[in-house]
């Protein structure tokens, strides 16, 4: 029987074992033991009973059953269960506790835009809440159940390409497609492709969620964030089909299109994006590493690198002192004769920062940006570390998320927030932020920026601490909030990338002014008259 804690791992849910240098990291800064390595806090490893049982009335099950087949509907206790929660630190906790309060009450798999159409004709008449599902990789709550109904997983069906064009540069996908699937299709079509965009999840995540939550990617500082990408939305709503035409820029009054985009599930289900896709040229991309001296030089360099005209990088990221020092400290690097020689030329342990480039596109552009940078950041004091540490980097980008587990295992409390700041106030937030984090007790805080702008730049907080047994959540609750209220009170956005959900709602008035939130919330009373679309306060909304 499938247990909470094959729902609650992450990715192809393989057990992931912390390496030697982060277990030696975790028993110097947090204070645990050998013996601590060896048990598991709230393992979650029980077989999932749902309390809660499937509330959808037979007549109207027979109905979605003969929409979508037989083999496309499960009230099954493990299906509902793994529909429930997406992949934030809360959900996670609520599952090693194995607590599902409010699972939906059927998975439907629909094969076609017309069962979602019949299938949401049946919902509106009788106010059934419908949560569109995709990669399960949501981290702000936005794909809890709190009323229950059916949650609808566009994964099995509708993942296709559906055109390329070649002479445009466009590609019209459907939304259940995951990234690697999207990706590897591209990379092989004609004269080979890129999608340009890749989140930190992509290996687990769709591009309809990707539009969904409005995510960046790691080489979204060249390339832009999803809403650059997108030129035209298919969307199935409560009171119709709306379908934006495409072109490359239009004054047409409002972008419909962008009105969607962000949306989380709030105003309709995206079943087809078209966007833009890049040439691929893997050979062609230039690679090159720093170390500063500090955080202040290295963002600054940053900073004109992006002002000056001279090309955008494509990874543009600086790891402030604490994450550059546990970088070199798990990855055997402190001590090294190479370290050693470092802090004797200036560039010493406990204020140095590294940063990583990679520049994409034709060989004659990689190589001038790579240049025109190297020449801005010698000017503050950075040390070229070659190409080296960039590549190493980028070979391990996606299995930081597998760790979340074995820290947990050990009560480990770890999460990632973020948030986008002009530069004039990077600064101060980062110091602001840090400090209010270190307040706890044995916390270890890394601080990265990975999204840049000629405005400003994207920072994003990782934090591992150990929980008090017994009062995880409520812990968790507290520590959370005063990190968004610190965040805010220093002039940081609510969310850069990882979207809003449930998680960040109650502070979307207070952060978007209260005529806005009013906006947003005509037009979801326009397109879902009955509130069925991912009810429950997602982005703040009511029904």
């Amino acid at each position: 029987m499938k247990t909470y804690r094959d729902i609650l791992k992450w990715g192809d849910k393989r057990e992931f074992e912390l390496d030697e240098g982060t277990k030696k990291l975790i028993i110097e800064k947090l204070g645990y033991s050998e013996s601590d390595f060896k048990q598991k806090h709230l393992a979650g490893d029980h077989p999932i009973q749902l309390k809660k049982t499937s509330d959808i009335d037979a007549e109207i099950l027979k109905q979605f059953t003969s929409i979508v087949g037989e083999e496309n509907i499960s009230t099954l206790d493990s299906e509902r269960a793994s529909h429930s929660y997406g992949k934030s630190y809360p959900e996670l906790l609520a599952l090693r506790l194995e607590q599902i309060p409010s699972p939906p009450d059927a998975v439907l798999y629909p094969r076609t835009d017309k069962e979602i159409i019949e299938i949401l004709a049946i919902c509106q008449k009788n106010k059934i809440a419908i949560t569109p599902y995709g990669g399960n990789s949501s981290v702000t709550g936005g794909l809890k159940t709190p009323l229950g109904g059916i949650s609808l997983d566009l994964t099995k069906h509708i993942n296709q390409i559906i055109e390329i064009n070649e002479t445009d540069f466009t590609t019209t996908v459907q939304a259940g497609m995951f990234g690697p699937a999207f990706e590897e299709y591209l990379n092989n079509y004609g004269s080979k492709y890129s999608c340009g965009h890749f989140p930190q999840s992509f290996e687990y995540s769709t591009v309809g969620g990707w539009v969904a939550a409005k995510s960046a990617g790691q080489a979204s500082t060249g390339y832009g964030k999803i809403e650059h990408m997108v030129l035209s939305l298919k969307i199935i709503t409560p009171t119709g089909v709306i379908q934006t035409k495409t072109y490359p820029a239009s004054a047409q009054g409002w972008d419909i299109a962008q009105i969607f985009i962000g949306s989380e599930g709030s105003l309709g289900i995206i079943t087809e994006i078209t966007m833009k896709i890049r040439k691929y040229r893997p050979d062609n991309t230039d690679y090159a590493s720093f170390i500063f001296k500090d955080f202040a030089s290295a963002v600054t360099a940053m900073r004109i690198c992006m002002q000056k005209g001279i090309g955008k990088p494509h990874l543009f990221r600086i790891s402030d002192p604490e994450e550059t020092e546990i970088a070199f400290k798990t990855k055997g690097f402190e001590g090294s004769f190479s370290d050693k020689f470092l802090n004797t030329i200036g560039y010493k342990s406990g204020s140095r920062c590294l940063m990583f480039v990679a520049v994409e596109g034709h060989k004659d552009y990689t190589k001038q940006v790579i240049s025109l940078i190297k020449k801005v950041v010698k000017k503050s004091s950075a040390f070229s570390l070659g190409s080296k540490p960039t590549k190493k980097w980028l070979n391990q980008r996606y299995t930081s998320a597998y760790m979340r587990e074995p820290l947990m295992d050990l009560g480990i409390m770890t999460d990632t927030l973020e948030t986008a700041v002009m530069w004039s106030d990077l600064l101060p937030l980062w110091e602001a932020v840090r400090k209010y984090l270190k307040k706890r007790e044995k916390t270890v805080v890394m601080v990265h920026i990975s999204h840049v702008y000629e405005n400003g730049a994207n920072l994003y907080f990782t934090f591992l601490s150990p929980m008090k047994k017994g009062e995880e959540q409520k812990e968790y609750t507290a520590y959370h909030k005063g990190i968004i209220e610190t965040i805010l009170s220093h002039k940081g956005s609510l969310s850069h990338h990882h979207g809003v959900g449930r998680i960040l709602a109650p502070w979307m008035e207070k952060e978007l002014g209260k005529e806005s939130l009013q906006l947003m919330q005509a037009i979801k009373n326009h397109i879902d008259p009955k509130g069925i679309m991912n009810p429950g306060n997602t982005l703040g909304l009511k029904p």
